[in-house]
């Protein structure tokens, strides 16, 4: 059996990257970050969401639904995000760690994962 150097490497907790995974919101905000050259506020993210979720442009989501979007992303998304080492907080927002960027997470093979064929019928063909 071969050893292994592991004192220079990240030792990953991965119950808590899928839990953090398992949910297509954050999968969403992960996808949402690494698109970004600069970190994003609360308040894009929540904007972000809520134009994900209703598939309405930007001017027209309702505030309600960016704040109740918001409120979920403060209280149960970037916690569990953080907790897997996935994204950090800090003044200027909210960015990717070099730990997440390690990941195999924006793959095109991933990305397919994070965008779900439209209907039924076309998820059978595949």
């Amino acid at each position: 059996m071969a050893k292994r150097d592991r004192s220079d490497r990240i030792l990953t907790d991965w119950d808590r990257v899928f839990d953090a995974l398992a949910d297509p919101s954050r999968r969403y905000v992960l996808e949402y970050l690494h698109d970004r050259s600069e970190p994003a506020s609360v308040w894009d993210l929540a904007v972000a969401l809520a134009v994900r979720t209703t598939d309405l442009p930007p001017d027209e989501v309702d505030v309600q639904v960016v704040q109740q979007a918001e409120v979920g992303i403060v209280h149960v998304h970037l916690p569990k995000l953080q907790a897997a080492d996935l994204v950090e907080s800090a003044e200027d927002g909210v960015f990717l760690t070099e730990h997440a960027e390690t990941l195999p997470l924006f793959t095109p093979a991933y990305r397919g994962v994070v965008r779900p064929v439209g209907d039924e019928e076309e998820r059978r063909e595949l």
